[in-house]
């Protein structure tokens, strides 16, 4: 697999950066709360023969260094705009058109909010498994549980909050290849603190411009993995189901993208080929 080109794109506060590898339509690859794109460099590989394919670490997160702190109390408002413009600088400056996006997690709020502010940009977008609390009959208890989640990790740590996560989301047997690169581990785990601090309160509780999103809801898949009662996925099965339609199904768990990559590969390649 040839390297793929690597750079850094300066934005106000943060050197976002990037990688860019094969050739054909642009594929932006937007990274869940992990943040790394390293998670979708199999994936990226994979896809590289048919789509122009262009991953990054998300501001904050692995090698996207912060110039300035995020600001003190980042609401989810904020948290969503802030990564937003993050995404559309990036594929203004790398893509040559419009480009189908993948976002995973927190990648699919960002990537939802992407297609209802910049249609221009998105040709086809793959949202699996967005966290959208506000969307929930039970919203009330996930947005209490996420605050709490918050206060363990400033009371007792990392390592408490995030089996706290983990456990409450349903997302706590989240298997990883067996080749994983112990790089992109430490990174990975690196993360966390960052996750914690920042985003387990705003991107789950973000409320996205919904009228813009059913303007546009032909061209969004909202998709899911294999485990259909997680948090997660509940919350793609509400924007289906809005649309009359059922939540695509994709291979693995809710990073299924890394640890089942060749399934996810083509389950990814059909649904952004059909019309």
């Amino acid at each position: 697999m040839p390297d793929p080109r690597t750079d850094n794109l300066h934005l106000p506060g943060a050197d976002i950066y990037y990688q860019v590898r094969g050739q054909g339509p642009a594929l932006l690859l937007i990274p869940g709360s992990n943040g790394d794109a390293g998670l979708y460099e199999a994936l990226a590989g994979l896809l590289a023969d048919r789509y122009t394919v262009i991953s990054y670490d998300r501001r904050g997160f692995s090698r996207s260094a912060l110039k300035e702190p995020p600001p003190h109390g980042w609401t989810p408002a904020g948290w969503l705009r802030t990564h937003t413009e993050d995404a559309r600088r990036l594929l203004e400056t790398v893509a040559t058109g419009p480009a189908h996006v993948l976002g995973s997690s927190a990648g699919a709020v960002i990537g939802l909010a992407l297609a209802a502010g910049h249609p221009d940009l998105v040709t086809r977008l793959v949202a699996h498994e967005p966290p959208l609390t506000p969307l929930l009959p039970d919203a009330a208890r996930w947005q209490t549980f996420f605050e709490d989640v918050y206060v363990t990790y400033r009371r007792d740590g990392i390592g408490p909050a995030i089996q706290a996560f983990a456990a409450g989301t349903g997302l706590g047997d989240l298997r990883k290849p067996a080749d994983a690169d112990a790089g992109l581990l430490r990174r990975v785990m690196g993360n966390f603190d960052f996750f914690l601090a920042h985003e387990v309160r705003q991107a789950p509780c973000v409320h996205l411009d919904l009228a813009a999103l059913d303007a546009r809801q032909e061209r969004i898949v909202m998709a899911g993995g294999e485990a259909r009662e997680s948090f997660c996925h509940r919350t793609s099965a509400v924007l289906a189901d809005r649309w009359g339609r059922r939540v695509a199904d994709f291979p693995g768990d809710h990073t299924g993208y890394w640890s089942r990559p060749a399934e996810f590969a083509g389950t990814l390649a059909d649904a952004l080929a059909k019309e």
